[in-house]
């Protein structure tokens, strides 16, 4: 690599170590602030220089690929492989960037080997993105992925051609990985996905194949084919009894194909399976009709209790939110297994939130995240029981204390303004919570000042799917990144909208970006007029502008504004961006408004470090008796 891209790559590491929360939670909360804002400075520096680096250095050649030399070329390649090496995530989207421009310079030389290549790396690199997108269900990058993907797979038939055995192994490994781009539903997309793995599985078991290129992991390659066909129990699981017997029979093969190659390697290393693979066959035999469901809930119950609630590693980390997630999922199927098992997954529900606030070091772990988001999208309430709203109060400091100051003071800001509308103008709040007439609004107002409250402090629940932009990002956002971001809004919908105790807080989690005149912000797919909480959604909205706009902190694109001048310029956006009604009720409180700008995030700090600690806050599910199922 060049100079300068080492120098990237080092100020890459220095960010991500700036960015991690302290294992050990801090007992003096203005020192942990001054450190916070100190390091923040330092990560924004590092920021410049990363982008002048590559505005610089890199993007001059992006720009002319064509023209670059092959000292450039073979630099370029290097520096891509370090930011995308392994799970270690360096950066994603800068490694897209580098391999497409790659892609273009072999296109235009005709240079077959390497374009073969770098056909599949930045297949690879869309598949990464499309994986953090799983939490909001867009689908953005699937289309570029198979189309990457598909053309290098398509070099299958120049094979005889392409005397190098890596390039040869790109091409298989292109024709497998287009099974990525398909999901599992609908059905559809199941049979276009299983035509592929079954097309690159007859070609991979071809002992003529094989001898053209001995020295191809050909059994490795098998595995992994068997391993995505092993992921079907969603298409087994919609499909039921209508089932395709072919599909059924094959995804059952490369289940237990699967099950038996991972029992071999465990017993090698010494190791007990691993939870997720012991559900997958066991999933699939029930699909399959060879187990029963009572079977299949005793053997997740199994799973969970041979945890250990102190292991946060990848198994770990699976076995204590994977299988409570998989548990809920399969007890939802029958009306009688779902209130047998209440008092078992609520000990389950408990025990995940205590478990997710012990997590030590950077509580952003992708790992953590994705089982984390598939547990409570699973989620089930019962009457009397842990809700999904309590639930995610309860979490929301567990993503990072600093979101969690942030979603407190926009709820704090988005009380107050509640409280401001029920005395000075509660004609607004007139259908809210089912008020018809202002003396209703005045009886409620203590109802509609909690609803505003737990409206900001889950405005933001949808951020957990993105967080990690916001610690692996060193430069200046791409578009892809800026898209990637705003996905968050659908994620927090799709969190929220499974519940009855969180679908009042949908609409506010999804358009508290959207522009009050529906002429900017995003998602364009909000309709304000759809809304029927509008007038909540909007108190959310003024109040996250000014606690964004204020504290660059927990933004590192915004800059600091003081406090007076920030009333005024969401004066100026009265109409357009931010509701006029709302911001009118900014007027008569501005000093109070200003100084806790200013001073209440030191509050909010203390009352993160405190739930993080198992103190009771306003929202603990948590107690001393919950140690058991059935307290």
């Amino acid at each position: 690599m060049r100079q300068y891209q080492q120098r990237y790559v080092d100020n890459l590491a220095t960010i991500a170590n700036l960015s991690v929360v302290s294992a050990q939670l801090p007992e003096n909360v203005t020192v942990f602030m001054e450190q916070r804002n100190e390091n923040t400075k330092q990560i924004n520096a590092l920021i410049e220089e990363n982008t002048d680096l590559l505005r610089r250095n890199l993007m001059p050649v992006i720009d002319d690929i064509i023209s670059a030399s092959e000292e450039e070329i073979q630099d370029l390649d290097d520096f891509a492989d370090r930011l995308l090496q392994g799970s270690d995530q360096l950066d994603l989207f800068l490694n897209y960037i580098v391999r497409n421009a790659l892609v273009t310079y072999a296109r235009k030389w005709g240079k077959r080997d390497m374009l073969i290549k770098e056909l599949y790396y930045t297949g690879l690199a869309l598949f990464y993105m499309q994986d953090r997108l799983i939490g909001a269900g867009l689908h953005l990058y699937q289309w570029k992925m198979s189309l990457m993907f598909g053309e290098a797979a398509g070099y299958i038939k120049k094979y005889d051609e392409i005397e190098d055995a890596q390039t040869r192994g790109y091409i298989h490994r292109s024709m497998a990985n287009l099974a990525l781009s398909y999901p599992w539903k609908p059905e559809k997309e199941a049979v276009k996905k299983l035509d592929i793995i079954r097309y690159s599985m007859k070609i991979l078991t071809d002992p003529v194949y094989r001898a053209k290129t001995p020295t191809l992991p050909w059994d490795t390659f098998v595995y992994k084919s068997h391993q995505e066909r092993s992921s079907g129990t969603a298409y087994l699981k919609d499909a039921a009894d209508g089932a395709n017997p072919k599909i059924v029979g094959e995804i059952l093969e490369s289940t237990e194909y699967v099950w038996r190659m991972q029992l071999e390697a465990d017993q090698k290393r010494g190791k007990a399976p691993s939870s997720r693979w012991i559900l997958k066959y066991e999933l699939t035999q029930y699909h399959c009709g060879i187990r029963s469901l009572s079977y299949l809930l005793t053997q997740i119950e199994k799973c969970y209790m041979e945890r250990d609630p102190s292991d946060y590693s990848q198994s770990g980390i699976e076995n204590n939110l994977y299988v409570p997630a998989i548990y809920a999922e399969y007890i939802a199927l029958d009306e009688r297994a779902k209130y047998k098992k209440k008092e078992i997954l609520g000990y389950m529900y408990r025990m995940m939130v205590k478990y997710v606030k012990g997590m030590p070091g950077n509580q952003r772990d992708a790992r953590m995240v994705r089982n984390l988001l598939m547990a409570v999208s699973r989620f089930i309430e019962y009457p009397g029981g842990i809700s999904l709203k309590d639930f995610l109060l309860e979490l929301v400091v567990c993503r990072n204390p600093d979101v969690y100051a942030d979603s407190r003071m926009v709820a704090h800001i988005s009380q107050k303004l509640m409280l401001q509308a029920v005395e000075r103008a509660p004609h607004l709040l007139l259908g809210l919570l089912g008020c018809e007439d202002i003396g209703q609004v005045k009886e409620r107002a203590p109802q509609l000042a909690r609803f505003a409250y737990e409206s900001g402090m889950l405005h933001d629940v949808g951020f957990i799917s993105v967080s990690s932009l916001m610690v692996q990002t060193g430069r200046s956002w791409f578009e892809e990144e800026q898209k990637m971001y705003e996905s968050h809004v659908y994620a927090g919908r799709n969190l929220l909208q499974e519940c009855e105790s969180t679908k009042p807080y949908v609409y506010t989690a999804f358009g508290h970006h959207r522009f009050y005149n529906e002429k900017g912000g995003y998602p364009e797919a909000y309709r304000r007029d759809e809304n029927p909480n509008q007038v909540v959604t909007d108190m959310v909205s003024v109040a996250a502008f000014l606690v964004q706009e204020m504290d660059g902190s927990s933004y590192p694109f915004h800059k600091e504004a003081p406090g007076k001048e920030l009333l005024a310029s969401a004066r100026l956006e009265a109409g357009s961006r931010l509701s006029p009604a709302v911001v009118g009720l900014l007027d008569g409180w501005e000093e109070e408004l200003v100084e806790y700008l200013q001073n209440g995030k030191t509050e909010a700090y203390e009352e993160a470090f405190d739930l993080l600690r198992g103190n009771n806050g306003a929202y603990a599910i948590l107690s001393d008796a919950a140690s058991k199922p059935g307290n």
